[in-house]
């Protein structure tokens, strides 16, 4: 049911297309997080024709949705013309998913409910629109131009254990509706051993204790056997133990009959809520009023209405709601004990009120990722624009090959940073239950904590510019040891060879600490032999060396020099940093490392080349052969602007689609395509 949930969400989200500002004054303020699907994703970028030609489309989507495969997209009482918007939130001690929908049919709509949940559906009719339970997490309601889908769960169900452990006096279940549930043939068994035990022990006599046998047919018998004391004995000691099988066994019956009552009763508890979450919600949809996201600045300052489709998110309230999920113990089952005494500590606020929007666009040749993020508490926004005020420095982006196969680059105020967590850290602790009587303390202790520690320091030993370089895979042979085994079971080591993908790297950082870095990378030299490292001192640099078929790379290489902390792969890199050379970076790759606080580049193409002899099936083939064909390079970078922190990622695509919309289902499409023909060919080879 949850894939299906989750596979129907996401199908029609990415086709359901405006109108959208009526939709959106119907998401609460109080929200967690917002998504907008924008009608110009279906209007200009894909048409229903196109949609319905889509093979997975129709097997796979129509299938699960048991429609028929003749059916058009234009048939299920969708409004595909006007936007789609889903929001998550807590209703009444339930987490719940929402979508709202335009219809352009709503018996049409209802036609494919009934379709998908026939044995388990229920309609209502309430107060001016139509309900639907489907089942205990999923509910739906519309009028003739709206519909709602709510996915809603239960966070506060009791932990059995927890109840019987603690004596929980809120049970509606008896212990007398247990014992009847569990009275049966092993409790009648038990009770005549308990029987058998009573006589044996009747009789005082200590010699005899007399047991008939039955008489044969012809009516004569044996005279009764007598017991000595030995049997006597073995035979109460055997009445005993059947006694405490028996026992254990219907305590055992018993414990699990109270237990899976108990669970079933609190399952009705949470279908009754979830019922009444979905009922509140749809009912304020259709007929309350609702302080909408739409008015807030804090959803208007980073959500793009031009954007095809946009997320947004309330980090605090978010993280609040998702540590009271584990926290009242829907994870690990610990129920009541941390919902009542420890979730308090989880709903307060933490995280400064952060808010994150992605605004992405569906372009002709490339798919763009609009990130923005800040916080409505200025105080902190000045904190996180100081670790933004940074720039990364020419000498570490020189170590950029032309010809690599990605890079990330980092750029933050070390020292900002530090003084940032401090902040984030005095304002967690005094809004933890645990700690928040305490808060002088806490502040005090903090206070203290950055007195003692050297910011300035810490930022001199490492500024906070960092570089990953990724210049090359290669595939090399390498030797390693395999154990086989002969018909005696004996194991006898065989040497083998086998080809490795070999990352070419470096990693670089920034330091005005020089003399502390060096010794640093020379203190393993005191101990390499002891700890039998081949790990030894070069001639500017230090090398740690592997066995062969140890690990994919031969040498790791150390070096401090000119203000810079480097471990590489490449002898290259170490030679052209000794000699004072640097590789030669083109204007548009420098341009974005130092303009920018966080720049990533990949180039596809070299990954998947490298990738391709790896794969070992002709479909992963298949799909790495489609991929090169049609996936461009990947791109992000990220600073401040207007002071919000805003990054931008592209992926750019290549290949006959007509826009990057377009793209995504004919992915879909192809893979689906290349591994039902590898599927259909393993099954002939089988046959």
């Amino acid at each position: 049911m949850i894939k299906k949930i989750i596979l129907s969400t996401f199908l029609l989200a990415t086709i359901w297309v405006t109108n959208a500002q009526s939709l959106l004054s119907k998401v609460p303020n109080n929200a967690a997080g917002v998504i907008k699907y924008a009608a110009e994703n279906f209007t200009k970028n894909t048409t229903l024709q196109k949609l319905d030609s889509y093979s997975f489309v129709k097997k796979d989507f129509f299938k699960m949705l048991r429609i028929d495969t003749l059916t058009s997209l234009k048939n299920l009482g969708i409004n595909f013309e006007k936007d789609v918007v889903q929001y998550f939130s807590m209703q009444d001690t339930s987490l719940t998913f929402v979508t709202l929908l335009n219809l352009t049919n709503a018996d049409q709509f209802f036609t494919i409910l009934k379709a998908n949940y026939n044995s388990t559906g229920k309609l209502e009719k309430k107060n001016g629109f139509s309900f639907y339970s489907a089942d205990p997490n999923t509910y739906f309601g519309w009028t003739n131009d709206i519909a709602i889908m709510v996915n809603t769960s239960y966070q506060n169900k009791k932990n059995y254990y927890d109840y019987l452990y603690r004596n929980d006096t809120s049970a509606v279940i008896t212990g007398a509706d247990y014992v009847e549930s569990a009275t049966g043939d092993s409790l009648k068994e038990a009770l005549m051993a308990d029987e058998m035990i009573e006589g044996v022990k009747a009789d005082k006599a200590p010699i005899v204790a007399q047991v008939k046998r039955p008489k044969p047919k012809n009516g004569k018998g044996k005279k009764p056997a007598v017991l000595s004391n030995t049997a006597k004995i073995q035979a109460l000691k055997k009445a005993k133990k059947l006694k405490e099988e028996r026992q254990r066994f219907v305590a055992d019956s018993i414990e699990n009959v109270k237990r899976d009552l108990w669970y079933q009763q609190q399952d009705m508890i949470a279908k009754k809520y979830q019922y009444g979450a979905a009922e509140k919600i749809m009912t304020t949809t259709f007929k309350g009023s609702i302080n909408s996201i739409q008015n807030e600045i804090k959803y208007t300052k980073i959500i793009e209405p031009t954007a095809h489709v946009s997320v947004w998110l309330n980090n605090e309230t978010l993280m609040s709601q998702y540590n009271n999920f584990f926290a009242l113990g829907r994870f690990y089952g610990m129920g009541s004990y941390y919902g009542s005494s420890r979730s308090s500590s989880y709903q307060k606020d933490t995280s400064a009120n952060f808010n994150s929007a992605v605004n992405i666009y569906f372009e002709k040749d490339k798919m763009r990722m609009e990130q923005k993020t800040f916080s409505t508490d200025e105080a902190l926004t000045k904190l996180g624009n100081a670790v933004m005020d940074s720039k990364q420095s020419t000498s570490l982006a020189n170590y950029v090959n032309a010809d690599n196969v990605g890079y990330l680059s980092m750029s933050v105020n070390t020292e900002a940073m530090a003084n940032y967590y401090y902040t984030v850290i005095k304002k967690y602790l005094n809004n933890n239950s645990y700690t928040n009587e305490y808060s002088d303390a806490v502040n005090l202790y903090i206070d203290l904590l950055q007195i003692l520690i050297d910011e300035k320091g810490i930022a001199d030993l490492t500024t906070g510019n960092y570089l990953f370089v990724l210049h090359d895979m290669k595939n090399r042979l390498v030797s390693y040891t395999d154990y086989e085994f002969d018909k005696e079971y004996n194991k006898k080591e065989v040497k083998k060879t086998k080809n490795e993908l070999t990352p070419n790297f470096t990693y670089a950082m920034e330091t005005r600490k020089d003399a502390f870095m060096e010794r640093l990378m020379n203190l393993p030299l005191k101990y390499a032999k002891k700890e039998n490292w081949n790990y030894t001192a070069k001639n500017g640099y230090n090398e740690l060396a592997f066995k062969e078929g140890e690990l994919p790379i031969s040498s790791l290489y150390f070096m401090v020099k000119d203000g810079k902390g480097i471990i590489t792969t490449s002898k290259e890199v170490v030679d052209n940093t000794l000699s004072g050379k640097s590789f030669v970076v083109d204007e548009t790759t420098k341009a974005d490392i130092l303009n920018h606080n966080y720049s990533l580049k990949i180039n596809t193409k070299k990954v998947l080349e490298k990738l391709g002899p790896e794969l070992s099936t002709n479909a992963s083939k298949k799909v790495n052969d489609y991929f090169l064909q049609n996936f461009g390079d990947v791109k992000m970078e990220s600073n401040i602007k207007d002071g919000i922190i805003q990054s931008t990622t592209t992926i750019n695509i290549k290949g006959e689609h007509r826009n990057s919309f377009e793209f995504l289902f004919d992915m879909m499409d192809a893979i689906n395509t290349i591994m039902e023909k590898e599927k259909q060919e393993e099954e002939k080879k089988i046959n």
